[in-house]
């Protein structure tokens, strides 16, 4: 803080007791019983998450805890999963620079439950690993991700580049970044996924988050006859119920991660370093913090300048803005009318439930619902 704001380390102290601000009193005060029951709430049965993942989720909800006991409660209540972490070799992570924030956003889609029809979209800050956006669709279309990509502009302002991959999907975001930021500067930067290092690491974590939990349930209910993943009626009950949930999570991933202490950055958050890469460029007029500081933004016109990269166009385009669609995922046939919809909607509540609840309930009522009304018509 002291760094940041330009001042020594007494001035701070001196004013944090002059507004009787005291980082101690910031712990909640729980007892052990009641955190155990918070920690079984959101770990959900995933031996994957880690002290750290669950501290950043109880943050997430205004609790803030120490390290130390919530390490604790997780031997408390799976004393397995821990013994399994401890045992995990460390990872060695490579270097990776970025200028500043929202200098350059990784853009990508995560496929691990393509069986199922269901697509992951994300994006991540390059700078600070701010995740800017985590969706599930049950589509990988153009017009999804773009849609994301502006919610995402709306919370964290406009990046100066992206990266992503070559596919379709992609498309809409790259023509407006080429449009608003200007074509010959590398706004729009593609390549193959497995040089996107970034979003890359991060699907790892969401597959250790969420996206494992889903995979061996719908596996599972496969297994036992529950579903069918080639029935069209099968993955329209699946999608009412599940893609709910899957964001639901989602959400408390990006949550989680964008609040969970980085080892390697000092032990910031990497909501803390995005704030503080702000601060620090405040007068250095970057281009993508831009927005952030209140400055309206309009689209450029065609620069002269150099591109920060060179941009690699697949064989056979004829445009940096049109790219075969690499993964297209079929829409489905089942239609609803307006009055059985209305009467789902009053049956079944697919966030309805515990967290740690399965949903398998809700997927069996809603399939027996479909069943009922194709009866129904013959």
């Amino acid at each position: 803080m002291a760094e940041i704001l330009g001042v020594s380390k007494r001035t701070v102290k001196r004013r944090l007791r002059k507004f009787n601000i005291s980082l101690r009193d910031r712990y909640t005060n729980l007892s052990d019983s009641d955190l155990d029951n918070l920690v079984r709430e959101l770990v959900g049965g995933n031996d994957e998450l880690g002290a750290e993942a669950v501290r950043a989720r109880l943050a997430g909800q205004g609790i803030v805890v120490q390290r130390h006991r919530v390490r604790q409660s997780l031997i408390r209540t799976n004393p397995m999963g821990a013994a399994q972490r401890v045992t995990k070799r460390r990872l060695h992570r490579r270097i990776y620079k970025v200028a500043g924030p929202n200098s350059l956003w990784h853009l990508d889609g995560n496929h691990k439950l393509i069986r199922w029809r269901i697509v992951i979209h994300g994006g991540i800050d390059g700078y600070s690993r701010l995740v800017v956006f985590l969706k599930a669709s049950d589509n990988n279309q153009s017009n999804t991700v773009f849609d994301n990509f502006v919610e995402a502009i709306g919370k964290h302002g406009l990046p100066s580049r992206v990266r992503c991959d070559f596919g379709g999907e992609n498309n809409a975001v790259c023509l407006f970044m080429n449009v608003f930021r200007g074509s010959n500067r590398g706004s729009a930067l593609r390549g193959r996924s497995t040089h996107n290092h970034r979003i890359e690491r991060l699907w790892g974590d969401v597959w250790r988050g969420i996206t494992n939990t889903y995979y061996t349930l719908f596996m599972l209910l496969e297994s036992e006859g529950k579903i069918d993943s080639t029935n069209e009626m099968h993955l329209w009950a699946l999608h009412y119920v599940y893609i709910p949930r899957i964001n639901r999570d989602l959400l408390l991933f990006v949550n989680q991660w964008n609040h969970h202490k980085l080892r390697t950055a000092r032990y910031m958050s990497p909501h803390q370093i995005f704030i503080r890469g702000c601060l620090l460029q405040l007068h250095r007029n970057q281009t993508g913090i831009q927005g952030i500081l209140g400055v309206d933004e309009e689209p450029v016109e065609e620069m002269n300048t150099p591109p920060a990269a060179e941009v690699v166009v697949p064989p056979g385009s004829h445009t940096v803005f049109h790219w075969p669609e690499a993964v297209e995922i079929p829409a489905n046939q089942l239609n609803l009318q307006d009055r059985h919809m209305e009467q789902l909607v009053k049956l079944v509540n697919p966030l309805g439930g515990r967290r740690d609840d399965l949903g398998t309930d809700l997927l069996e009522q809603n399939i027996n619902f479909l069943e009922n009304i194709d009866n129904d018509r013959e």
